[in-house]
């Protein structure tokens, strides 16, 4: 199995959950934990070979080990390759079509203040990983991660692949080949629990089920707040399953979605099972179908994107050295990781 992690999502992650738990205040500690929490979250996965963890702390564990909970894992699956993708620069292709694209954060006071850490610590990982492993670095100017893992995802058709992220545009790409791993909830998503774990649930905890293969449209309604994306006005998840659980989207952008003498509700109300004037009206007005071609175009990982034509150019394999890795574990005072495991998974491909 191909194991494919999303760099800067568990950069973040990783951080975030340290920090909750250490408290860093100087800048030196904040460096150590972030460079730790990108440290733990990835070879931990890699060590587990792209499972949930399977066993528990033990009493005395340190609230790094608590929060990364990789004690008594067993491997399950045998890696043929690992790479792992960063973003780098600002996502320059996808604001040239919504320039609002991912401002969101950059407003944000904490987002401001600790993005040149997590940049920082991510430089040092990076530069540790193409010493000391032999896995594949991508990384280009001003190109998203997100980018390069579909690019991989589109090269390798036959492999079977697990993708690491909590970044839930990824799940448009699950199929019989592609699973996905969420190291925050510790879950694989795949075929056969896609609407348990994707679809969106009513207040009774009822699945609203609708067509896997919408998934993307089903994003395209309802947005994405944390890049900024706003989604069809009067749209929330539940409308968006039902309306795709009905018909397919483009269906509602045609004249026959309208209210008409034969229809006064339309499909669109006629979906919801209620009237919904701010729906009704987007779709009415047209800001229904330009919201849904920008998210559409914004948010697909199917279709393709520049870096997919030359993805060796972002690329660097890494060289293996065992000495020198368990030199750097050791000079982080890296304790969450399964050395043997990491070794063993390493072995088996490296």
């Amino acid at each position: 199995m191909l194991l494919l992690l999303d760099g800067n999502n568990l950069a973040w992650a990783g951080y975030y959950g340290l920090e909750r738990a250490m408290k860093p205040e100087t800048a030196e500690r904040k460096h150590r934990v972030a460079l730790l929490g990108l440290a733990s979250m990835t070879l931990g996965v890699i060590a587990r070979a792209g499972e949930p963890p399977t066993g528990m702390p033990a009493p005395a564990a340190s609230a790094q080990q608590s929060m990364f909970d990789d004690a008594s894992n067993a491997k399950t699956a045998t890696l043929t390759g690992v790479a792992i993708a960063f973003d780098e620069g600002r996502p320059l292709r996808r604001r040239a079509l919504f320039p609002a694209y991912q401002t969101g954060r950059e407003g944000d006071p904490k987002f401001v203040e600790n993005e040149p850490t997590i940049l920082a610590a991510i430089d040092e990982f990076s530069a540790m990983c193409k010493a000391t492993l032999p896995f594949d670095v991508l990384r280009g100017k001003n190109t998203e991660a997100d980018d390069l893992i579909a690019g991989v995802v589109h090269h390798n058709p036959k492999a079977d692949k697990r993708i690491v992220s909590t970044d839930r545009d990824f799940l448009q790409l699950i199929g019989p080949k592609t699973t996905i791993y969420s190291p925050v909830k510790k879950v694989v998503v795949d075929e056969a629990n896609f609407d348990e774990q994707a679809m969106p649930k009513s207040s009774s905890g009822a699945i609203v089920p609708f067509p896997r293969a919408r998934f993307l449209d089903y994003r395209a309604l309802i947005g994405d707040p944390s890049d900024n994306l706003p989604g069809v006005p009067g749209i929330g998840s539940l409308s968006a399953a039902k309306l795709l659980a009905a018909d397919k989207l483009d269906a509602y952008l045609a004249t026959t979605a309208l209210p008409s003498v034969r229809n006064p509700g339309g499909l669109v109300r006629d979906a919801l099972g209620r009237k919904s004037a701010l729906a009704e009206a987007a779709f009415a007005d047209g800001t229904a179908a330009d919201v849904i071609a920008r998210n559409r175009t914004l948010m697909d990982l199917r279709s393709g994107a520049p870096c997919w034509d030359d993805l060796p150019s972002y690329t660097t394999t890494g060289t293996y050295d065992r000495a020198a890795l368990e030199a750097w574990l050791d000079e982080q005072k890296i304790t969450t990781v399964d050395r043997a495991q990491l070794f063993a998974c390493i072995a088996s491909f490296g």
